[in-house]
């Protein structure tokens, strides 16, 4: 019988030490043949290092989740790389299923649920970047999946990585699967759960600077006419996010209620993205 796979677990820490230590405590019976690194870019305190003295710790201040999952990587030794970031507390099954999982994929999106003792900001943030996320969904083919509940062969990383210099991110790469014919598995089998985020103030900072890359990144890509239409159409973007949202929450059946309560804050949190994206549409047409 053959052994299983080895894995590496990368864990971009952007919150508080709780949400780490929430998020350790669920990987510390399934890390049997696991490498846990945690790349921080909030240092976490001695005594929570001393705590989980089998992780490795390394700090990477003010970075961003892309680029502490991209140093992550690059320090990894296992067949397969989990990626995920502090507030998301994995599953009790989340390395055997993901294990189970890559037998027939070699790209794994699973499933993000909301966490326990959530605030108002940190619904309207599930909301925003995970409503996708949110079971239950049929298994099957995806265009792409969330980075933040993610696993890879280590050999697609290593072939594609002098493409994703600036940070892993993640829409970025799956381009670069799709080039190789590598699909995008989505499956609710693998399950993380979201927990307290850093707060709205931090959430909307985190929007501004992925928003403006997200647009930079398809800005390079466009003609100038279409990154026009990018800066032009902005106003209208987050109508379409939020109707977006609301579809994908209502289609699930779960949490129809937290969602309509925070909906102000869900879409506040849109027009931040937009404006940020289009930032980054601009940006491009300028040079």
């Amino acid at each position: 019988m053959s052994a299983e796979p080895s894995v590496s677990v990368v864990i971009g820490s952007i919150a508080s030490a709780e949400s780490l230590a929430a998020c350790l405590d669920a990987l510390a019976p399934q890390r049997q043949n696991v490498e846990v690194i945690v790349v921080e870019a909030v240092a976490a305190p001695p005594e929570l290092r001393e705590r989980y003295d089998w992780a490795r710790f390394v700090a990477r201040p003010g970075c961003l989740v892309p680029e502490l999952w991209r140093d992550g990587v690059d320090l990894s030794s296992g067949e397969i790389v989990a990626l995920t970031i502090s507030p998301m507390v994995p599953a009790p099954d989340w390395i055997e299923s993901i294990r189970l999982e890559h037998r027939e994929h070699d790209a794994v999106g699973g499933a993000i649920d909301p966490g326990r003792g959530l605030r108002a900001s940190d619904w309207a943030e599930y909301f925003c970047r995970y409503a996708r996320e949110m079971r239950p969904f049929p298994a099957r083919e995806k265009a792409d999946i969330a980075g933040d509940n993610a696993a890879y062969k280590r050999a697609h990383l290593v072939r594609w990585r002098g493409e994703y210099d600036d940070g892993f991110w993640e829409p970025e790469f799956h381009r670069l699967l799709k080039r190789d014919g590598i699909p995008l598995w989505h499956t609710s089998a693998v399950v993380v759960f979201q927990g307290r985020s850093a707060g709205a103030a931090a959430f909307v900072r985190q929007r501004l600077k992925h928003g403006w890359k997200y647009g930079h990144q398809r800005g390079a890509r466009f003609s100038r006419a279409r990154n026009l239409v990018g800066v032009v159409a902005s106003p209208l973007v987050p109508f379409v996010m939020t109707a977006r949202v609301l579809r994908e929450v209502f289609a699930r059946g779960r949490y129809r209620a937290r969602a309509v309560a925070v909906l102000p804050l869900i879409f506040g949190f849109e027009v931040v993205w937009a404006a940020a994206e289009a930032a980054g549409h601009f940006d491009t047409l300028r040079r």
